[in-house]
């Protein structure tokens, strides 16, 4: 039997028209202006209304507006506090003995940097990094990743400079010279909230089944990690508590989309929480 002839049928929406297709899901007869393109044929306007709706490629990406939006602020204050460098650093920046009076601190000095090279190099691995994990996570989840990446920056600097003050750390050959951290020394830089991105790039990988140690995401953090313990004046602390609390930041985030607004409460929750224990170690 052949196809059924739609020139003799009336739209069902509009008897006064003809049809000119039928419904590719419920099958009557429906005029052009009542026929909606959809993934398979065409839909009436009744059946598009009630299926799922239908998406063009360009939204299903999700662009990085809040690692951009970092990126852009961090360079703004980089170009703004060049004229007064000294005294910025002195009130913003991270002195380990003064979290516990002055706990802006543990916040303001991941918006800072030394010099060009400094942003420009911390940017750059902000917005490739944004641009893998924000599609994914989203803004609200990437932007609890990020603060919970800094929060644990942050404790690992005053972590550091704690046992150095507490304990003979700084003492020992070799663990000294590498972990042993001033407490009245100034930390500045978003080194600890980019390795907790790299962090949760690494968790999220694991949770796939990929071995990220065999990726460029392992590369780049063994890169990072051999500058950090060779170069003199890098935050050990900083850098290895971001890359620990990214990861379990990662752990929570990359959960189904159903939970993904409870996941981003709970590890914007635990970065502060993180905060609030590191201003108490001085």
């Amino acid at each position: 039997m052949s196809e059924h002839d739609t020139s003799t049928d009336t739209c069902y929406l509009h008897p006064d028209r003809p049809a000119l297709l039928r419904c590719s899901r419920c099958e009557r007869p429906i005029c052009g202006d009542d026929a909606i393109e959809a993934p398979v044929g065409y839909q009436c306007r009744q059946c598009a209304s009630g299926g799922q709706r239908v998406r063009r490629l360009g939204d299903l990406f999700v662009r990085p507006l809040v690692s951009q939006t970092l990126v852009g602020v961090i360079a703004v204050l980089f170009l703004l506090t060049q004229a007064d460098r000294s005294t910025v650093l002195g009130t913003f920046g991270l002195v380990p003995a003064a979290a516990g009076v002055e706990p802006w601190r543990l916040v303001t000095s991941a918006f800072l940097h030394a010099n060009l090279m400094h942003v420009a190099f911390n940017g750059l691995l902000l917005w490739r990094l944004g641009e893998m994990l924000e599609p994914v996570l989203g803004h609200l989840r990437f932007g609890a990743l990020y603060l919970a990446g800094l929060a644990g920056g942050s404790l690992g600097v005053v972590g550091l400079a704690w046992l150095t003050a507490s304990t003979p750390l700084a003492e020992i050959p070799l663990l000294g010279w590498v972990f042993a951290t001033s407490p009245f020394g100034v930390t500045i830089g978003a080194s600890g909230a980019v390795f907790g991105l790299m962090g949760a790039a690494m968790a999220g990988m694991r949770a796939r089944g990929v071995d990220p140690w065999r990726t460029d995401v392992g590369s780049l953090v063994l890169l990072n990690l051999v500058i950090t313990f060779l170069l003199p004046g890098i935050s050990v602390g900083g850098h290895l508590g971001g890359l620990l609390g990214g990861f379990v930041a990662g752990k929570l985030l990359f959960v189904e989309a159903s939970r993904a607004r409870s996941a981003a409460v709970r590890t914007a929750g635990l970065a502060v929480v993180v905060l609030l224990a590191t201003m108490l170690l001085f």
